[in-house]
């Protein structure tokens, strides 16, 4: 498959001691990830699927993700080292993320919070816009990614952001010839007309990108009516912005920060724009990223977030699983 290369059943063990428990890294319902060692002391993350989830779906997202993966490289991506499709294995092996995700640090205790001052949440949100930039052309071709969320949001060991879990990514020249049936929607972070619909196109992955760009700088999560979106709008509105920031993180002073709160500011404003209801009404990455990295650039006016009975999911017990961190993260 491409140009990731296979490696056997018997070496994946040895690497894993076995799929020992003690190598245990993260787990959720599709794969357990295991901490491995090869010869030459680097580490690596095996991801190995359970037998649940090989289902004829499961093994097509298998398939896909070895296939999108093998033609992409880009500094904000995870790199996918190797596959193993043997028996009744199917097992991705990536370079180890000593981090974790984004979502541990962003939503955690006081003391994770302050691991990432301001400086460092604006690099992972410039990080995590190239990378989306790339996927969205840099590579040759359109790939969407469509389920981008801060526990597909991975951090290596200088903090970079690398984004993570392409099993429900589409190259979208070669799948959009034909109908999807699968629906790939993550609470809080699918745009409207995606979750409504199933309308998909490069702008839902922007929705999702806003998302947690204004969720990386507040802390909170958006969920409830978009609650979160709305806060940020009316905020922006008054020009209240900075009362959005999370308040674990010191605040920047206007007096001796002002590079730093101007910048804060004008990432919120980026936000607020990817998450514009309309599709087209939303800038293209490539855009977000020369706004983020200019302040030349000219952003537009957001227009407010329509609060959307639809996108509440009425269920208590959806909040309640949103509220702990993702487990299925390759740590």
């Amino acid at each position: 498959m491409g140009a990731v290369p296979s490696v056997n059943l018997a070496t994946i063990n040895h690497v894993t001691e076995n799929f020992s428990e003690s190598n245990i890294i993260g787990q959720g319902g599709f794969g357990v990830v295991y901490k491995g060692q090869l010869t030459d002391g680097r580490m690596i993350a095996v991801k190995r699927l359970k037998q649940s989830a090989l289902t004829r779906k499961g093994k097509k997202d298998f398939a896909r993700e070895v296939e999108v993966m093998a033609g992409l490289r880009h500094n904000n991506l995870v790199r996918l080292l190797a596959y193993c499709n043997e028996g009744k294995e199917r097992i991705l092996v990536y370079e180890y993320m000593q981090n974790k995700s984004l979502n541990v640090y962003i939503f955690g205790t006081p003391s994770l919070r302050t691991s990432l001052n301001w400086a460092k949440r604006l690099e992972i949100i410039h990080g995590l816009a190239h990378g989306i930039s790339y996927l969205h052309g840099g590579s040759g071709e359109s790939v969407i990614h469509r389920d981008l969320k801060p526990g597909n949001v991975l951090l290596d060991d200088e903090w970079k952001a690398k984004i993570a879990d392409f099993g429900t990514a589409k190259l979208f020249a070669i799948d959009q010839t034909g109908p999807d049936q699968t629906v790939v929607v993550s609470p809080g972070y699918a745009a409207p007309e995606y979750e409504r619909q199933g309308e998909m196109t490069l702008k839902c992955d922007v929705y999702s990108f806003g998302v947690i760009l204004l969720e990386t700088l507040s802390g909170q999560r958006n969920v409830s009516m978009q609650r979160l979106l709305l806060n940020a709008w009316g905020l922006w509105e008054q020009n209240k912005t900075i009362e959005l920031l999370d308040t674990t993180i010191s605040l920047p002073l206007s007096e001796s920060e002002p590079e730093l709160l101007s910048e804060l500011k004008r990432c919120i404003q980026i936000g607020l724009l990817s998450v514009q209801d309309i599709p087209s009404d939303r800038p293209t990455m490539s855009t977000n990223v020369a706004m983020l990295t200019s302040t030349a650039s000219l952003i537009n006016r957001p227009g407010r977030p329509t609060m959307d009975n639809t996108a509440m999911h009425s269920s208590h017990e959806l909040e309640s699983n949103l509220s702990s961190p993702s487990t299925d993260d390759l740590t």
